[in-house]
């Protein structure tokens, strides 16, 4: 069936989320587990969710094993080539924002394509949002072997963010569930961070500071891992170095308060180069990334009709919505 590019004015969906595969990467498998764990969610809990996927390399379509479902969730998008990941979002956000599924929606997420989402935690969440109008910004812990919140008495104990500081060692691409509203507010996210851009990493971070839920009083955490993923490896810090001090030292120059975060990855940063985890062409890169993230404003990150045209350049849609 073709790809239904406009959402009913009149419906509201609890969450929309947003992933991005590579079809190159041998991850179809991990896919299917995500979508899978949706799919639960949708026809177990009865939440009405959308779920753009956004398909690398994917010069042949969709796959058939992901076609032929009956179920309303996913939406197809295609690119050919390889796409940076911060650019495969804007894609979605900005297809979501025609769509008008953003406007419609509670909250949303950015679940990684070999993440994937225990039972009954995506209704935890809606009613999380629900309940509490106040909180923009929901996180948690990720790793291989998630609560399963099914069993009666599952508690999955969120409670108020203690300090900015926890909320920035807690939120990840997986873990990062904001309030729609929020994410109308921050707008697109920054395309020079992240996997395939100019600086690696950070773009998860950046979003999170950058909206309206980066702050305690706005925030709840849990300590359990509920998300399901592959568990947290030790280079992952040296890695995306460079693009989380760009984040922290973005948000110290708006917010001053951050600046005792950006201090303490700087520290981090000698811990790492001292422990040989980082070489010293990466510790100067970082260093030079934190720069330009307190030097350099906002690239235009903002929702406008201005920035759709250039965001959907080159794209195709798949032919994947049952709705």
């Amino acid at each position: 069936m073709p790809f239904s590019p406009t959402l009913p004015s009149a419906r509201r969906c609890d969450a929309v989320l947003f992933t991005t595969c590579d079809l190159g990467s041998g991850r179809l498998d991990d896919l299917q587990r995500l979508l899978a764990s949706v799919r639960r969610a949708v026809t177990e809990d009865g939440l009405s969710i959308i779920h753009y996927v956004l398909l690398q390399r994917a010069a042949d379509g969709v796959p058939p094993p992901l076609l032929g479902d009956d179920w309303h969730a996913p939406r197809f998008m295609t690119a050919a080539a390889r796409l940076p990941l911060s650019r495969a979002r804007n894609l979605m956000l900005a297809q979501a924002l025609r769509d008008k599924a953003l406007q419609h929606a509670a909250w949303v997420a950015f679940p990684d394509d070999d993440a994937w989402y225990p039972p009954q935690l995506l209704l935890e969440l809606s009613l999380l949002f629900a309940c509490h109008p106040h909180v923009d910004l929901i996180t948690c812990r990720y790793g291989s072997a998630p609560l399963d919140l099914s069993p009666l008495g599952a508690d999955p104990a969120f409670r108020p963010a203690e300090s900015r500081g926890e909320m920035v060692r807690r939120v990840s691409s997986n873990t990062l569930m904001l309030r729609a509203s929020a994410a109308l507010r921050t707008g697109f996210f920054d395309e020079r961070l992240g996997l395939g851009a100019a600086i690696n990493g950070g773009e998860d971070l950046d979003y999170a500071l950058r909206s309206d839920g980066c702050r305690p009083e706005r925030a709840l955490i849990s300590d359990e891992i509920l998300v399901g993923h592959r568990d947290r490896l030790a280079w992952v810090r040296s890695r995306y170095y460079a693009g989380s001090l760009f984040a922290l030292a973005r948000a110290a120059r708006r917010q001053p308060m951050m600046a005792g975060q950006a201090a303490r990855k700087l520290l981090v940063g000698l811990a790492l180069l001292a422990g040989r985890e980082l070489g010293w062409r990466e510790w100067r890169s970082g260093l030079r990334a934190g720069w330009l993230g307190w030097r350099l404003p906002d690239p235009g990150t903002a929702f406008t009709l201005e920035a759709e045209p250039h965001l959907v350049e080159g794209m195709h849609h798949g032919a994947a919505d049952q709705s």
